[in-house]
């Protein structure tokens, strides 16, 4: 007996689509057989990645998207809906952070961090639940491990991510009996762009693989892979949890 997952007829938005792990997450959920909005700051990066899930064979649209702004957001959205249709899955994986002491973040620090990772993904999943709960539809929220654990050198992106792990099991209690289902997954210290000076200072990836059971840190399609579960029927029965994807580091 075989188990495969089909999205055909799902529209998906993906924040911070435009790379790392956003970008992994798009282009499975694309394979998945979902239309696509790739979603991102970068109109670039969102543009290069909708063409490469198009060249792929997928349907897909680039969308300039600054969560931290509810105007774009709103228009954002708009824009899905006129060139995919309304909204059934929503994954918030846009963040940002700042690695060094909390001693060294001045408050624009905190507000950008804080607006973007925490407030940002709250504004977008607020705007896009109407949909989502028509569709009876998924939020998926990458939180990270700092959230559980705490982690030195990014106290203020820990805190914005701890938010979202009680924003998730919130929202969940919400709109569950709406069919809407809203989970999370913490990742463990992933090969990304992004995470690329956290992984330098921490002394290297190889230095860092030591500390992980299963002996590596992650790549953005191990990420990917439980995203593309959470949204499907395979998790019909989950909501409000959190996943920790991080190689055994965290273990609930």
């Amino acid at each position: 007996m075989s188990i495969s997952i089909d999205l055909s007829g799902d529209v998906a938005v993906v924040t911070g689509g435009g790379s790392g792990i956003g970008e992994a997450i798009a282009r499975t959920l694309a394979r998945a057989g979902a239309a696509v909005a790739v979603a991102d700051l970068s109109p670039e990066s969102a543009q290069r990645v909708a063409k490469q899930i198009e060249a792929d064979g997928g349907r897909a649209l680039a969308v300039a998207l600054d969560i931290a702004d509810r105007a774009c957001v709103e228009a954002g959205l708009a824009a899905v809906r006129e060139g995919l249709g309304p909204v059934k899955h929503l994954v918030n994986n846009a963040a940002t952070w700042e690695v060094k002491s909390f001693a060294d973040h001045t408050a624009a620090d905190i507000d950008r961090v804080v607006g973007v990772t925490l407030t940002g993904t709250m504004t977008i999943t607020q705007a896009a639940l109407p949909d989502i709960t028509g569709q009876r539809g998924t939020v998926v929220v990458i939180s990270s491990d700092s959230a559980r654990i705490g982690e030195r050198y990014m106290s203020v992106y820990a805190a914005a991510k701890a938010g979202l792990l009680g924003f998730t099991k919130s929202v969940a209690r919400e709109v569950g009996r709406q069919g809407v289902r809203v989970n999370a997954i913490a990742p463990g210290t992933t090969n990304t762009p992004g995470g690329s000076g956290f992984i330098e200072q921490a002394g290297g990836a190889e230095k860092l693989a030591r500390a992980y059971p299963l002996g590596r840190i992650g790549e953005p399609q191990d990420i990917a892979n439980v995203a593309l579960f959470l949204v499907s029927p395979l998790s019909s029965w989950m909501t409000g949890q959190v996943l920790s994807v991080s190689g055994g580091f965290t273990m609930a």
